[in-house]
């Protein structure tokens, strides 16, 4: 019989209730972020005496000096304020880059917002969390796997079988993307190669708060990988911490520990990491010197991460010398300036230098003994080429902020150190590195063949552009294209619920053949199996469900209807279409109480008060009218 529609969550005409997101998660991919508006111009006189850091003097005490290194801002107090000649407030005048105040902001922000920095839609994330670029990367590190486990790899990395390669990600977050990434790597289980163990890999999720950790701990879709072993969490500093306490496993991981190489994974890190910032002005190296001012008359609080959506940037410039500038154990790269210095492309240029991100490759490498596949994707320059020109830093601001990466500096930091780096070729868009310390570039072939064949050509930036182009520039896409598409994305649910409106108009009867139908069944499998519920606002079970039903399997409907209870919360609309859906199944008395249910939630939900009425009249007239009486 007819099914009929709902105005509840959006959708109507679709012949049952439909849901509204409040906000499509990260759905521009990586490429939407907004820019910080000009500086003003504001100058003042240089400081007499250059700053230099006095961290990671010793491995013992890295943490403690690394901090005390860095000032804490609490507010100006009864401090005069300072304004510049345009009126702005001064927060902060002329500080070395990576010791401003606006890197307490950033950590602030990921702690004080937890999940919902991504959830809520705050920080774009797209790009670098769907099913696409989980298969390319596990491609990737398959390959690796394979490389340090053949018998030449094992000499040359100096393996032990009887011991996991540790995949760790920096800056895991919501955790989505290594849930894809060991879902890519498990479909890869017939083919892994045999050592000891039941898998020659173990997960570490990785973040500096503790709230995102508490998340993946409840997280139903994580929980499978931690009976199996599989996964394990730590908390862990990517700038300053030389050690990776694991949670659940309760081992220590450092150079003392760690047997075999490690694979480590950072998307959009090194970005949100610190640096320092140049210029070179006619063959000289200049150091950039950050002035930071408010929109306001007044900031008392200058830990608030509110102020990243306030704070404007001011730079001047003073000569520095590149033999010294760096000390301590960042002493090593001073090198990677002089030969920007020296390099006449350079004469006039821009430069910066993720010393944030070097640091924890520093410690990374230390803790590996010197064996490390580092597998980056980030917004990035990769020929010097790109740096050519004077202009001040950009800071772009998304909810955090972020910087450019200089893929440049980090590839010579490698070369310096026996290693070598593969890139993706393009310079505009989203740009990923593999960094390899441990072994000759001949014998890791399969992991440079994987990248050859996943990245380079179609990458991750590709993929989130034509996804988007279809969706805003398609108006009405064959099913044949979105099925496409949504097999070309690795079965991705963000992808998904971006055309599910497509999906539920075009698969019924009679547009959709039942060999089509069949298909679009083990599509949707596949599509659920990679779900992991994030947001509420992204009811993929809920959708999934109204699409079943408009292939009239109202049995399977119910599943998924169930599901998003379980996930997103009881809504009225679900209660509603669960009610349709026992109706067409026969079971009435479940209808009345599924539509009795929606009604307590949204009393004035009409649809569901006209079904409600006319299954306790159906019920009444087959003699069952005792038990029930529909509830006004």
């Amino acid at each position: 019989g007819e099914k009929p529609g709902s105005s509840g969550r959006r959708g109507g005409g679709s012949g049952f209730g439909s849901l509204s997101m409040s906000r499509r998660l990260g759905g521009s991919g990586g490429s939407a972020r907004a820019r910080n508006a000009p500086a003003e111009e504001y100058s003042a006189p240089p400081s007499s005496s250059s700053p230099a850091s006095s961290r990671y003097q010793n491995m013992a005490n890295a943490r403690a000096q690394s901090a005390a290194s860095i000032p804490t801002p609490t507010g100006l107090g009864a401090q005069k304020p300072k304004y510049t000649p345009h009126g702005a407030l001064v927060l902060e005048d002329q500080s070395r880059l990576s010791h401003s105040m606006i890197w307490n902001w950033m950590r602030a922000f990921y702690d004080q917002n937890g999940i919902g920095a991504w959830s809520n839609g705050i920080v774009p994330n797209f790009v670098t969390t769907n099913c696409c670029i989980a298969k390319m990367y596990a491609n990737v590190l398959f390959g690796f796997l394979k490389d340090v486990l053949s018998p030449k790899g094992q000499a040359a990395f100096r393996a032990d079988l009887s011991e996991p390669i540790y995949i760790m990600e920096l800056g895991a977050g919501h955790g989505k993307f290594s849930f894809l990434m060991m879902k890519q790597l498990l479909k890869m289980k017939e083919f892994f190669p045999k050592t000891e163990a039941k898998f020659p890999f173990k997960f570490i999720m990785t973040d500096f708060t503790e709230n995102n950790i508490k998340f993946w701990r409840n997280h139903t879709s994580l929980k499978p990988f931690i009976e199996k072993g599989l996964v394990d969490f730590a908390k862990f500093d990517a700038e300053h911490d030389l050690e990776i306490r694991l949670i659940l496993s309760g081992k220590t991981l450092d150079k003392h520990t760690v047997k075999n190489p490690m694979i480590v994974v950072a998307n959009y890190i090194f970005d949100t990491l610190r640096h320092e910032a140049f210029r070179i002005y006619e063959g000289k190296l200049q150091e950039a010197l950050i002035t930071v001012t408010s929109e306001r008359d007044a900031e008392p609080d200058l830990n608030d991460p509110g102020l990243i959506r306030r704070f404007r940037p001011k730079w001047t410039y003073r000569n520095v010398s590149h033999e010294d500038y760096f000390t301590g154990r960042q002493a090593d790269l001073n090198p990677i300036l002089a030969r920007m210095v020296k390099r006449k492309t350079l004469r006039n240029s821009s430069i910066l230098i993720p010393v944030g991100g070097l640091n924890c490759l520093r410690n990374l490498i230390e803790l590996t003994n010197g064996r490390l596949f580092f597998l980056s994707g980030d917004k990035a320059y990769n020929h010097e080429s790109e740096m050519k020109g004077l202009r001040d830093p950009h800071i772009a601001i998304h909810g955090s902020f972020s910087m450019m990466v200089n893929y440049d500096a980090v590839r010579h930091y490698f070369e310096s150190r026996g290693g070598f780096s593969i890139h993706t070729p393009y310079q505009d868009g989203f740009k990923v590195a593999a960094f390899v310390l441990g072994a000759r570039k001949a014998l890791v072939s399969e992991a440079r063949l994987a990248f050859m064949q996943s990245l380079k050509s179609f990458g991750p930036d590709n993929f989130s552009t034509l996804q988007r182009g279809i969706k805003d520039m398609v108006q009405n896409p064959s099913l044949k294209l979105v099925l496409s598409l949504l097999r070309l994305s690795g079965y991705d649910s963000d992808v998904f619920y971006k055309f599910k409106q497509f999906l539920i108009d075009k698969v019924g009867h009679p547009y959709a053949s039942e060999k089509v139908q069949q298909d679009v069944r083990k599509d949707i499998a596949e599509i659920y199996d990679c779900y992991y519920p994030l947001s509420k606002s992204k009811d993929v079970a809920f959708e999934i469900g109204r699409l079943f039903m408009s292939m009239k399997d109202y049995k399977s409907a119910m599943e998924y209807f169930v599901d998003s209870l379980r996930d997103c919360g009881e809504h009225h609309v679900t209660h509603y279409n669960l009610g349709i859906c026992h109706y067409y199944v026969g079971d009435f008395a479940s209808a009345l109480s599924s539509f009795n249910m929606s009604i307590e939630i949204k009393p004035d939900y009409h649809e569901a008060r006209e079904w409600r009425n006319r299954m306790a009249h159906k019920l009444n007239t087959m003699g069952n009218g005792s038990g029930a009486v529909a509830r006004k």
